[in-house]
């Protein structure tokens, strides 16, 4: 509220009733992104303000050098959408900021290359400004997203090994567009895999001195006995220590976290009895 009343403000000063109807819209979809999704890629500051302000260059630039409005409109959204992808800008916003310049009227067409300063840098700048002091009040939701800090969660050696360079490759061969972040989405996989070793463990009763098996065939085939336990609330501090007593390893004797061990032991096993006589 306070963000748009003030863009409303300083809009309505520059170009009047007639202007701000025209360059508000984008505005308020740019509030939307900086309010609801502030950690998006499409919120980031780059995003907002290059996006805004490039597009309002395309767009002026259009209104002045194509007499066909119907022809400005669709060029300066396609143009806009262009530029910010090449910047790796892209603010969705951006293109009715574009578009504004071109069907603003008389009112925004005098502001001529103004129009990118007076209201479209000054209205950024204020919601820039508020979206600042309104997301930072919450630990939780801090903007820009570079300032935010994800806790670090318990999870699997497997996914300990993805690194940011990992996540950003992954996405640029899958040719996704996703609105979020490398961190955000390493920060996912790492607690979607303490979720599923968590379930396994919740699931599984270590029996002390018991043999468990991986089931696998052939030489990957092994049978270990639990030989101790050193517990902790924390699954992945709870360690077992165990002895290879058959299989691929035999006579070794190591240990690892309880996840780990539930998610090698295919089933427990009954080691059989000699016959007597």
């Amino acid at each position: 509220m306070l963000a748009i009343f003030c863009c409303f403000y300083i809009t309505t000063y520059f170009t009047g009733a007639a202007g701000s109807a025209a360059i508000l819209p984008s505005m308020g979809a740019s509030t939307v992104l900086l309010f609801a999704v502030p950690h998006g890629q499409l919120s980031t500051p780059w995003a907002f303000l290059a996006g805004n302000l490039l597009s309002a260059v395309v767009g002026v630039t259009c209104s002045k050098y194509i007499e066909l409005i119907v022809l400005a409109a669709p060029t300066a959204v396609a143009l806009s959408i262009l530029v910010m992808h090449l910047t790796r800008s892209l603010h969705p916003p951006g293109g009715a900021t574009a578009l504004a310049a071109v069907i603003g009227g008389p009112a925004i067409h005098e502001l001529d290359y103004w129009y990118v300063l007076t209201p479209t840098l000054i209205n950024c700048c204020i919601l820039f400004s508020v979206a600042m002091l309104f997301n930072n009040l919450f630990r939780w939701r801090r903007y820009p997203q570079s300032i935010m800090h994800y806790q670090s969660v318990g999870y699997h050696p497997d996914t300990r090994r993805i690194r940011m360079q990992h996540i950003h490759e992954a996405i640029r061969r899958s040719e996704l567009v996703i609105d979020a972040s490398d961190e955000q989405i390493k920060h996912i996989v790492d607690l979607a895999d303490a979720i599923f070793h968590e379930e396994l463990s919740a699931g599984f009763i270590l029996e002390p001195g018991a043999f468990y098996t991986n089931g696998k065939p052939g030489r990957k085939w092994s049978v270990r006995q639990v030989v101790d336990e050193r517990e902790h609330t924390d699954s992945f501090r709870h360690l077992v220590v165990y002895r290879v007593v058959n299989g691929e390893g035999k006579g070794l004797t190591d240990s690892c976290t309880l996840p780990e061990f539930a998610e090698w032991a295919h089933q427990k096993m009954q080691p059989k009895r000699k016959k007597i006589g």
